[in-house]
Parts: C-alpha cells; sequence; structure tokens
C-alpha cells in the first residue's frame, strides 16, 4: 500500500496541507489556484476571501437539507417556517 508523504499532513502536524476534507468545489479549481487556497492560505484565511454566488447558494442548501435530516422537516417547513 502506498503512503502519503508527511507534506499532506496539516500544518500544526509538520505539513503544508491546510483543509481536512475534500469537496467538489476544491476538485473544479486549476491545481494552481488550489495550492494557493489550500496549501499556501490557512484556514482562516481561506474564510477571510469573498464568497460568490455559487458557495452563498451552495450553503443556504446544504443548511437546508441538514435541517430537514436533523429536526425531520418537510421542504415545505423548510421553505416557509415551521410552525
Amino acid at each position: 500500500m502506498k503512503t502519503i508523504g508527511k507534506e499532506w499532513d496539516l500544518k500544526k502536524d509538520g505539513g503544508c496541507f491546510t483543509s481536512t476534507h475534500l469537496s467538489p468545489s476544491q476538485l473544479n479549481k486549476s491545481l494552481d489556484i488550489w495550492f494557493n487556497d489550500y496549501v499556501v492560505l490557512t484556514a482562516e484565511q481561506r474564510k477571510a476571501l469573498f464568497s460568490n454566488l455559487n458557495m452563498d447558494c451552495g450553503a443556504i442548501v446544504g443548511q437546508a437539507v441538514q435541517d430537514m435530516i436533523v429536526h425531520k422537516l418537510t421542504l415545505e417547513e423548510v421553505m416557509k417556517g415551521k410552525k
């Protein structure tokens, strides 16, 4: 089995990679942008970057789906508010 090098450990563990997961939005970035965002910048610096419409809509949909699952809400209850 092939192991990943120490450079892919978190920065606090002596590596250079700061992310704890891999998302579809990361996979859609060009390699140079991904490298800057996830190797050069820290998580706090990434959070300070301006968001775009796709990110904002994704966050809204993600929160709605999570509310539906966790609180057992219907789509209508999420859209109109639970009474």
